[in-house]
């Protein structure tokens, strides 16, 4: 079984930056991870200054993998290098896919996508917070216009993310909203849907160390 995980980073530019240079960018480069091994979907988004409520202009890709080896594949000595020579080496974000769904809108090209952040408070307890999330997500799909959407999280910082496509606008319970110039999806039939994670089982829960009082876990 393949984990699966979220990527993005995001290339902040000037408040006066011609965003038509990455419009064209991407209408010369981004086909060229339509078909590359281990890509789920990348999602080409920009955010632009005075739209959506965006007070700035970016350029933030977000991409879901298959598999670790495309991920790296893309990173190290791969695609990643073409936005290093560009605009110097960014900060990428990187979250383990806890829930993947399809919504009523999936067969439609997505146009925008939303992303909504959270951090786990520290005196709340995190199964109960991420299982919340996850019906969460399956509620905000429901919607018309969802083409898909997924929910990740980062137990480095406890940061939970929800990222969404949406055929029209997306809706405004999703504080960061993007206009999408492009979707490379090679492998986006084969990433799994519903649940990545569920509770401990109880057969974890008997793993030897568990009755005695000692560590149960690694």
């Amino acid at each position: 079984m393949y984990d699966m995980h979220a990527m993005q980073y995001e290339i902040t530019l000037p408040a006066d930056y011609d965003m038509g240079i990455i419009r064209e960018r991407v209408a010369t480069r981004g086909h060229l991870l339509d078909d590359f091994a281990g890509l789920g979907l990348k999602v080409y988004g920009i955010r632009e200054r005075g739209v959506d409520g965006s007070t700035l202009n970016q350029y933030s890709p977000f991409y879901l993998w298959h598999d670790e080896a495309g991920m790296n594949a893309f990173l190290f000595g791969g695609p990643f290098s073409g936005i290093v020579e560009s605009f110097g080496r960014p900060a990428v974000q990187h979250w383990t896919v806890l829930g993947f769904e399809e919504g009523p809108a999936f067969g439609t090209p997505p146009v925008a996508a939303g992303k909504h952040v959270v951090s786990i408070p520290a005196e709340t307890d995190p199964v109960t917070f991420l299982g919340q999330a996850l019906d969460g997500l399956h509620e905000h799909l429901r919607r018309d216009g969802a083409h898909s959407g997924a929910l990740a999280v980062d137990p480095r910082t406890w940061q939970v993310v929800r990222y969404s496509l949406w055929t029209g606008e997306a809706p405004e319970s999703d504080e960061v909203r993007y206009r999408i110039l492009h979707l490379s999806s090679p492998q986006l039939d084969e990433l799994r849907r519903g649940r990545q994670w569920d509770q401990p089982s109880s057969a974890a829960n008997s793993a030897p160390g568990s009755d005695s009082g000692g560590p149960a876990g690694h």
